[in-house]
């Protein structure tokens, strides 16, 4: 399985309202009349965020992201099946000046990591996506390893009740970072890994405040650091499925 997670804001003069009925029920129905080799599409509508580091007195990369897109296939064939497709080349993808700011798009193609969580459970109604980007001077698998380590600190760490129900690391995978054009934000930077942690509601994503802390507290040891938390940001969003492929 591979992915391509996708984050956007909406093109100037729309509102966020107007952008996510956009996506949802318009963007979302052109890939649904012919999804050609996806296997599975999700829409991420962002109701809350924040960007960079409180430690920072100013922003130092572009902020506003109005939804996270997450395509997946079964394999790197079928996508590239699906972006070469004439469908999508003429309908899917220039259906995105309508409703992107597509200059500050931001993308990776990755692979899912799930790691434990102490109280897993299903139907979870708020998601949390954390972009990190990578220190400087760390290498991905350095990186990757470091991110596991601070993951398996941050559960042990706090309460059952204030860990998230599911957990997946998003790491990526440069050698399709070429592709990653098809989104628009040719200049943006490229994320190194993107965390989704689910929640019970919108109010039970608040704990991923303290697990937030527990990360940046290993973060702060240069013997354990991997992330560049200035360059980072995290969204608060509700998961809304536009397709599914079932297996025959």
């Amino acid at each position: 399985m591979i992915k391509m997670i996708a984050a956007a804001c909406r093109k100037p003069g729309m509102t966020h309202k107007e952008y996510i009925a956009y996506i949802q029920n318009v963007h979302g129905k052109l890939t649904t009349d012919n999804p050609v080799t996806l296997r599975r599409y999700v829409q991420n509508h962002v109701f809350d965020s924040a960007f960079g580091s409180a430690a920072e007195t100013t922003h130092v990369m572009p902020v506003s992201r109005d939804s996270v897109v997450e395509l997946v296939w079964d394999s790197p064939e079928d996508m590239k099946t699906t972006f070469s497709h004439d469908y999508v080349k003429t309908k899917v993808g220039p259906d995105g000046k309508n409703f992107a700011d597509q200059k500050a798009t931001l993308s990776m193609v990755a692979e899912e990591v799930e790691l434990p969580v102490a109280s897993p459970a299903s139907g979870c109604d708020a998601k949390v996506i954390h972009f990190l980007k990578a220190a400087d001077g760390i290498d991905l698998q350095t990186y990757f390893s470091r991110w596991v380590k601070a993951h398996e600190i941050a559960i042990s760490t706090l309460p059952d009740t204030a860990g998230p129900r599911r957990y997946v690391q998003n790491r990526n995978l440069p050698a399709f970072n070429p592709i990653l054009a098809y989104f628009g934000g040719e200049d943006m930077v490229i994320y190194e890994g993107a965390a989704a942690l689910w929640y019970d509601s919108a109010e039970a994503a608040e704990a991923f405040r303290d697990y937030e802390t527990v990360l940046m507290r290993v973060n702060a040891d240069p013997a354990t650091a991997f992330y560049d938390p200035s360059r980072s940001f995290f969204v608060y969003a509700r998961e809304v499925p536009i397709y599914e492929r079932h297996p025959a």
